[in-house]
Parts: structure tokens; C-alpha cells; sequence
């Protein structure tokens, strides 16, 4: 992954937007709604790209409180990083490990295997909730 400096010219000022981080929430619960509707062995590779877009969207959400936008998703990653600490390495290098299969599922049809998810759900439903406990904290 890339450093900070590498991308900070990537993220531009916008001024600071709470009602587009309150949209988001509210786009992220129906996207997550429909995960749930997923069979998991057979559509593996839509529930990873999926939550993937659940947490780029949320820290989306942050940037746009935090006055912020990029269009890099490896960007958003770093800015999470460098920003808030209360993730951890493990969190951050999942995280762009989502977004890497993510791409590669989008532009190769590439198929993760169900024992992935087994594997790693925990962790990102839980990146997920931290996500949305931070958006929700800020927007107090």
C-alpha cells in the first residue's frame, strides 16, 4: 500500500457534508440488507465486492464530514489510516485486501472462495460497525 504523501494530492477540500454522510448510512443499510440475501457459496465473490462497497461508502462518510473527497479508493484506505487511529494495522491492510479483490472480482471475474469469507466476516462486519460508531459519533 502506498504512504500518505504518495496520495494526498488525490484528496481535494469540499467542504464539510453531514447530510451526505447521513445519506450514505442509509444507502449503506439497504446495500447490507441485500447481502444478506446472497447464498453464501455460491456468491461469494458479490458478498466480498459488496462489503467492500459498504466500507469504502462509510469511509466516504468520514471524509465528507472531515470536509474531504478523493475518487482513489486506495486513497480513502490511507486517509482512514492516517486519520484514525482507532484502526489498526490488521483493520487497514484487510481493508485494502478487500479492495484488491474487489477489483479483481469487477474487472477479471474472479471468484473468492466461500472458505474466504468463513475466514474473514468477523473481522469485516466488525470494520463495518467501528465505521459506522465513528460516522455516527461525529454527526452528534
Amino acid at each position: 500500500m502506498k504512504e500518505w504523501e504518495d496520495v494526498k494530492d488525490l484528496i481535494r477540500e469540499v467542504g464539510k457534508n453531514d447530510e451526505m454522510a447521513r445519506s450514505l448510512l442509509q444507502f449503506i443499510e439497504l446495500r447490507l440488507n441485500s447481502i444478506k440475501r446472497f447464498d453464501s457459496e455460491k456468491e461469494t465473490s458479490l458478498i466480498v465486492e459488496s462489503y467492500y462497497e459498504v466500507i469504502k461508502e462509510l469511509i466516504t462518510g468520514l471524509m465528507v464530514i472531515d470536509g474531504y473527497k478523493t475518487t482513489s479508493h486506495e486513497a480513502l484506505i490511507i486517509y482512514l489510516k492516517k486519520f484514525y487511529n482507532e484502526f489498526d494495522e490488521y483493520e487497514i491492510n484487510l481493508t485494502d485486501e478487500l479492495r484488491k479483490l474487489r477489483n479483481k472480482v469487477s474487472y477479471e471475474g474472479y471468484l473468492i472462495d466461500e472458505s474466504y469469507l468463513k475466514r474473514n466476516q468477523l473481522e469485516i462486519k466488525g470494520i463495518i460497525k467501528k465505521l459506522k460508531d465513528t460516522i455516527n459519533k461525529k454527526l452528534k
